[in-house]
């Protein structure tokens, strides 16, 4: 056995062996010293901590045991108010925070991320892909409001590269949309709701406001699952097809009529109005056919429409 002499990086004078397995004081300079790269005193830890939470009293909200700086107020709906934040800390991170409108029944968040929970925690043929194509919580509870009521919070990952919503993009255009975009979201959302409806989900509440756009990619990712149901019902996921194409339909208008329902553009081809018209009327042909064959019914008349598919550069504002 090959003798180990420990000497102090410091003064060079020898060490205890105990300097191996704990921090040791040279007995020569006092400096502290270990041998262990994994060892730091308790001390020294808590400091670090402290200095990593600076910023923490001047921040927003408090969640989850971490504090948030709001940066930018991204909307607002019936039960929460939605907006960009950043952690604070050494270590900054990007998040999404959901705050509970006055009046929101007590555990509607809490709901959310436990729905949320499950969507990710799927170990279904195809999850390793689809679940990062979902939202993903980080953590719920409740935080002093300005008016300094309790209020319920949910924190999300941001999903970097979307740009807004549907009923956004509508909004900054003000008339119907190149039809040749809304074929690629309305597949988009069906890929992602064939994967949805096999584990037994559906969305219940698929409104433009519940699909961000992410112009680069073409992706768009479906929010607001508080009231997602999962029991294998047929009926409830055609509702989701059929509130799907209402949403497309918002997209392909250029006004509205008396009763309110928007009136499609009469430059959407014709193929893509006769599946646009049965798919947001005909709840039990939506049945029939499930997200994925309403997917390819939607290819199918895209290639009718415009041939074949091909990228086209999206902007989710009006260039002309």
């Amino acid at each position: 056995m090959t003798p180990l002499t420990l000497l102090c990086p410091q003064c060079g004078s020898p060490l205890p062996r105990q300097a191996l397995w704990r921090i040791v004081s040279c007995t020569y300079c006092g400096a502290d010293v270990t041998h262990s790269e994994d060892l730091v005193r308790a001390a020294d830890f808590h400091a670090a901590y402290v200095r990593s939470r600076a910023g923490d009293a001047a921040a927003d909200i408090a969640c989850g045991g971490q504090h948030y700086h709001n940066v930018a107020q991204l909307g607002a709906g019936g039960s929460a108010s939605v907006s960009l934040a950043n952690r604070s800390g050494a270590m900054p991170r990007r998040v999404v925070l959901k705050i509970a409108q006055a009046g929101t029944p007590a555990g509607h968040l809490a709901r959310e991320k436990a729905i949320l929970d499950q969507l990710q925690a799927d170990d279904v043929p195809g999850a390793a892909y689809f679940t990062q194509r979902l939202p993903q919580a980080v953590a719920v509870g409740s935080s002093a409001s300005a008016d300094g009521r309790q209020r319920e919070v949910l924190v999300l990952r941001h999903p970097t590269g979307f740009w807004g919503s549907l009923a956004d993009v509508r909004l900054a255009y003000g008339r119907a949309i190149d039809p040749r975009h809304a074929v690629w979201m309305w597949r988009r959302v069906l890929e992602v709701l064939a994967y949805v409806h096999a584990s037994g989900w559906s969305h219940g509440r698929l409104s433009p406001e519940h699909l961000l756009v992410h112009p680069a990619d073409h992706g768009v990712l479906i929010i607001g699952w508080s009231g997602a149901t999962r029991r294998h019902d047929r009926t409830a996921q055609a509702r989701d097809l059929v509130q799907l194409a209402w949403a497309m339909r918002a997209l392909l208008s250029d006004r509205f009529d008396p009763a309110g329902e928007p009136v499609l553009s009469t430059s959407t081809p014709a193929a893509l109005v006769r599946v646009l018209e049965r798919a947001s009327l005909d709840a039990a042909w939506c049945a029939s056919l499930g997200a994925e064959g309403m997917r390819q019914a939607v290819g199918s008349a895209a290639r009718d429409a415009f041939g074949a598919a091909r990228f086209v550069d999206f902007s989710p504002t009006p260039t002309n």
